[in-house]
């Protein structure tokens, strides 16, 4: 059981039953008490009230009697009747007193005592001035709410108590870990990207310790907002502010060209080559930033992952060629349901923005995968999904760096040469978009040793694009 809320709630409700049942068990043994109580003290007084009752009978008659009992139930409480040997009323009262308890009486000659269903009964044997034998009954009642009810009464009596017990016991759960519900949702959003999200405002001022707990968390929540804006806009404002100064090196690099001899081209083609990575790290920067500005892509159309897919398959061989590799569309088959099977699958999103995200990662194979061998790329779609799959042959990456993969300027120990390990952040980029379109981005290293691949999953479009997949050339076109 891992949900608080069910703990709480079960914990609050097995405390009230318990309570409630021992409170029963105890008036049930204080009754027994009391019953036992009574018996006893009752055996000294019943030949005392018997003898007096068959006394007034004899010599009074039945108002003498009912006049004594009425006396003795006003002091007392307690209802007398006089019956005869054979449990006949002689007394004007009837009570239905247990045929076997008066069997014993009229055989034993001393106190006898028996309970039934709602009171307790005292039977004993006494003799009258005129030699009549007669039976004297002491009867107490039960104090036992609900004693007279039916089953199915006492059945729904026990049924609501226990509806409302659970009630009451849900709203209290539920007011004790709304807080951490809105705590836990909150946090949620926060590590999703939403860095607006907050606690708070759903609680109305709560002033409890669970309140101050999720102020505390919305002050830190806005702290953490600050921080990341102003260092979103420093990356911002520095590679803008990057972009003047390297437009005049290549002015300056382009003049130098003119008026330098053959011994300096060398080293002005080595300046170019830096100038022109100095200008792609800060178009990335730019486009990072502005991605992560964003709340969604900034135009949505459909997308058709297959021609998409095949644009930047074929765009990538060319690079792919001066690593001494190939790049080929594997597949793109569909498992969709039967109403959108045979049709495009497409997603509503950029499609400028989608080709960059994937672009990156097919790059990123193509940097690693090993000589002579072919990135994969493929597309599986799925009920309301699409996978894109993309296969390198390389060494993969250690298992605890996976999860660091899609962090700006993040690369792993070994491939930190600029040759190879590039900047950092074509994976990040690819993560933004991914996760501004809806989708999902993870990466894995295959078993054995058989290299590394990332999965990209986006949300399908509801509808259907009206252009057929053609699955046998997307199927089996390699590109070499």
């Amino acid at each position: 059981m891992r949900s608080l809320f069910l703990k709480i709630f079960l914990w609050f409700w097995a405390t009230m039953l318990i309570v409630g049942g021992s409170m029963v068990a105890i008036y049930s043994m204080q009754r027994d008490i009391f019953v036992n109580r009574w018996r006893a003290s009752m055996e000294e007084a019943l030949s005392l009230y018997a003898g007096t009752a068959a006394q007034e009978f004899d010599h009074y008659g039945l108002n003498g009697l009912n006049g004594y009992l009425e006396r003795l139930e006003s002091n007392s409480g307690i209802h007398g009747y006089l019956m005869d040997t054979n449990g006949m009323g002689v007394s004007g009262r009837s009570s239905h007193v247990p045929k076997p308890l008066l069997d014993r009486a009229v055989g034993s000659g001393k106190p006898e005592f028996a309970s039934a269903a709602n009171a307790d009964y005292g039977v004993l044997r006494a003799e009258g001035p005129s030699g009549n034998t007669y039976l004297f009954v002491v009867r107490i009642q039960r104090g036992v709410p609900g004693q007279f009810l039916s089953p199915g009464t006492k059945v729904l009596r026990w049924s609501m108590a226990l509806v409302l017990s659970g009630l009451i016991c849900y709203l209290l759960t539920y007011y004790l870990t709304r807080p951490i519900m809105n705590l836990r949702a909150a946090a949620r959003k926060l590590a999703a990207g939403d860095l607006t999200a907050r606690a708070g405002p759903a609680l109305g001022g709560r002033r409890d310790e669970l309140g101050e707990l999720v102020q505390d968390f919305d002050r830190m929540a806005e702290r953490i907002e600050g921080l990341v804006g102003s260092q979103r806009q420093l990356i911002s404002d520095i590679s803008h502010e990057l972009r003047s100064p390297l437009a005049r090196l290549n002015v300056a690099l382009g003049l130098a060209r003119q008026r330098a001899g053959v011994a300096a081209v060398s080293p002005l083609d080595r300046i170019e080559r830096e100038a022109e990575r100095l200008n792609e790290l800060i178009g990335k920067l730019l486009s990072l930033a502005r991605m992560q500005a964003a709340s969604s892509p900034p135009e949505k159309s459909p997308v058709n992952l297959p021609e998409l897919l095949s644009e930047i398959a074929e765009d990538a061989e060319f690079e792919a060629q001066e690593h001494g590799c190939s790049v080929r569309l594997r597949e793109a088959s569909s498992a969709m349901l039967p109403a959108s099977h045979g049709r495009t699958a497409c997603v509503m999103g950029s499609v400028e923005l989608l080709h960059s995200a994937i672009e990156n990662v097919v790059r990123n194979a193509i940097r690693y995968t090993a000589p002579d061998t072919t990135v994969e790329i493929a597309l599986t779609c799925h009920q309301d999904w699409a996978a894109i799959y993309v296969r390198d042959y390389g060494p993969g990456v250690p298992e605890g760096e996976l999860k660091n993969l899609f962090l700006p300027f993040y690369r792993v120990a070994g491939a930190r040469e600029r040759q190879t390990g590039g900047a950092g952040l074509g994976l990040a980029i690819a993560d933004r978009v991914v996760r501004l379109h809806g989708g999902t981005i993870s990466a894995e290293n295959l078993a054995g040793g058989k290299g590394f691949q990332i999965e990209i999953r986006l949300p399908l479009t509801a509808t259907a694009a009206t252009a057929p997949i053609v699955m046998g050339q997307l199927s089996t076109r390699v590109i070499q």
